[in-house]
């Protein structure tokens, strides 16, 4: 008895922590971004004012969207527009609602940010109407484009270390932490509280079910070695998804930051993907 206490007050402490915002304050754009970088707003139907980096480019091969992971900002994005820029994409890097200089109540592990994207898009859209739009996401990132209702949907989307679902999610973590004997229990624990926290369903957290209205190319990434969002989840989205696709499991990875982990590899990949896929509408 006194374990399964012990057990409850902490998946309530747990589901706390794992959905309470992280607002900081970000400032001006790197320097190195360039003279045509600047900090934007705008609206979502997430209920936030989201905030950004813009960065346009002269004559633009397309736009791409960058949208971090869970807990970070759009400073961790960064290091992928340098590379965009370079070749020759504009890019638009943002705080997702609850994260950075974009309020929010709640981490809403893509349900909420999921509008966020969309937003962005659509801003993106208005900003250079006929000009290609790519997303790139990296976990809740990810699952956020995913599962965005676009108005116009974007030319490709890329995404990395996305979990399948929420439920596996958190049970993968609850694993790596307390072991297979506790995980189950603690994981229902936490799913539990999704309701009464943040007023949805679990099932309306599931990127691998999203799949069944993403009609553009998808490129997933997942790291060989990542327990948070784990390579068997990564092959599922990949069997979801429409064609064309693609897969590129990097031996090794962990649940990193993939650019980082793969440099030259990432970046050839991710622009052959792109100019694939990317063309003036």
């Amino acid at each position: 008895m006194a374990g399964l206490l012990v057990g409850v007050a902490f998946s309530l402490y747990a589901g706390h922590q794992l959905v309470a915002p992280v607002p900081r304050t970000i400032g001006a754009p790197p320097v190195d971004l360039g003279e045509a970088a600047e900090t934007v707003h705008f609206a979502s139907e997430s209920g936030s004012t989201i905030a950004g980096w813009l960065t346009e480019q002269p004559n633009a091969i397309g736009f791409v969207l960058l949208l971090h992971g869970v807990r970070a900002d759009r400073r961790s994005m960064v290091d992928r527009a340098r590379f965009l820029g370079a070749a020759g994409y504009s890019t638009l890097c943002i705080d997702l609602q609850a994260h950075g200089e974009s309020p929010g109540q709640h981490i809403t592990m893509g349900y909420l940010e999921a509008f966020d994207a969309a937003a962005a898009v659509a801003y993106l859209r208005k900003q250079s109407p006929g000009v290609s739009v790519a997303v790139i996401g990296t976990s809740l990132g990810g699952a956020a484009a995913l599962m965005a209702k676009y108005d116009t949907p974007p030319q490709a989307i890329i995404v990395e270390s996305v979990f399948a679902d929420v439920e596996t999610a958190i049970s993968n973590r609850m694993q790596m932490r307390f072991g297979s004997k506790m995980a189950p229990l603690l994981a229902h624990l936490l799913a539990w509280q999704i309701r009464p926290r943040l007023g949805i369903d679990a099932d309306q957290l599931s990127p691998v079910r999203a799949f069944a209205d993403v009609k553009c190319p998808v490129f997933i990434l997942c790291g060989s070695a990542d327990q948070h969002a784990r390579p068997a989840e990564a092959r599922a989205l990949f069997a979801a998804a429409n064609e064309p696709r693609e897969l590129w499991e990097m031996i090794g990875a962990a649940h990193v930051d993939l650019h980082r982990f793969a440099g030259d590899e990432y970046e050839q990949r991710v622009i052959e993907f792109l100019a694939r896929h990317l063309q003036h509408e």
